[in-house]
């Protein structure tokens, strides 16, 4: 398998830590050129300082840039009850490695011209960073493969009825990346609460002498703090199956369908509305999204991903 250019944007956050560790991991399939930072599960400062402190932690050298510290036109409001003080758990990274940039939107551009290839985004938080990307230098946009997003849904939603997290975060710039044509696969909540660990893998992680696995295991026994597990069994690890996706198609059930942003001031702001009608066969310009996955198997690879990251990580 020829390896993928990738930037992944985030906002580490517990699961964004799990997904790049699984990244890390698969540096087979993986050229990763750069972590972006966005603010979403926690302010910027928090979110970039865990993603250079994971950087340190896993002696990676790969390079952090700071991106936008809020969303176009909202206020910024960090999921503090899911994610903590520090947005990882409480967890406490060593001394971290120094920023590459601040300024992640000029860091895109750059890298992605720079690339002999195209490349692939990954924005696993709020879509401020590739919506300013975007509309300030469209000149990338021939030089994107493609964007695996976590975020949106089908059915249902996390921060209110109909709205997950990431695009209610910055519904606008969800709006301009979605409105872009750009080809995208789009890792929902129909999806991602299927991807993820029992608390007895959790358990098993924090019994691990490993340093990486027992790491993972310390933040994710701090979700199950929380309400948003399936009663207590079992948590969703979103971020990880917008980078699963792309090495592990198979494990995934998909249509292309329209997807359109409400950017409203309604009940219904967030929600990422999408044509499901079955008699309408979208072709492959329309947005891929993800439905269902092999849950066991997803979670096998993300458990053999973690375990095989501890040999490679002294």
């Amino acid at each position: 398998m020829k390896k993928r250019n990738i930037i992944i944007d985030c906002d580490p956050g517990i699961d964004d830590v799990v997904a790049l560790c699984f990244a890390a991991a698969n540096t087979d399939k993986f050229n990763i050129l750069g972590i972006t930072t966005v603010a979403g599960n926690q302010t910027i400062d928090k979110v970039t300082d865990n993603a250079l402190g994971l950087m340190s932690f896993l002696n990676s050298d790969i390079k952090v840039a700071r991106g936008a510290k809020g969303p176009l036109i909202r206020e910024k409001r960090p999921a503090i009850n899911v994610h903590g003080e520090n947005g990882v758990g409480d967890y406490q990274f060593p001394k971290s490695k120094e920023l590459y940039s601040n300024n992640a939107v000029t860091f895109l551009r750059d890298t992605i011209m720079a690339s002999e290839e195209k490349v692939t985004l990954v924005p696993v938080g709020p879509l401020t960073n590739i919506a300013l990307l975007i509309k300030t230098f469209p000149e990338v946009m021939d030089k994107i493969e493609m964007l695996s997003i976590m975020g949106g849904a089908v059915w249902g939603g996390n921060t209110s009825g109909t709205a997950e997290f990431n695009v209610w975060a910055d519904p606008e710039a969800a709006r301009i990346v979605f409105d872009s044509k750009l080809p995208i696969i789009m890792s929902g909540l129909d999806v991602t609460h299927s991807c993820g660990l029992f608390r007895e893998d959790v358990n098993n992680l924090l019994k691990s002498e490993g340093k990486v696995t027992r790491m993972c295991g310390e933040i994710l026994n701090f979700y199950f703090k929380g309400d948003h597990v399936k009663k207590g069994t079992f948590t969703p690890i979103h971020d990880a199956c917008a980078l699963m996706c792309l090495i592990y198609p198979e494990l995934y059930k998909s249509r292309h369908m329209p997807v359109q942003v409400d950017c409203s001031e309604s009940l219904n702001r967030g929600n990422t509305a999408c044509d499901v009608r079955e008699w309408i066969d979208y072709d492959e310009t329309y947005p891929e999204v993800l439905l269902d996955v092999d849950m066991e198997k997803c979670r096998e690879i993300l458990l053999e991903s973690l375990y095989n990251l501890d040999k490679m990580v002294k």
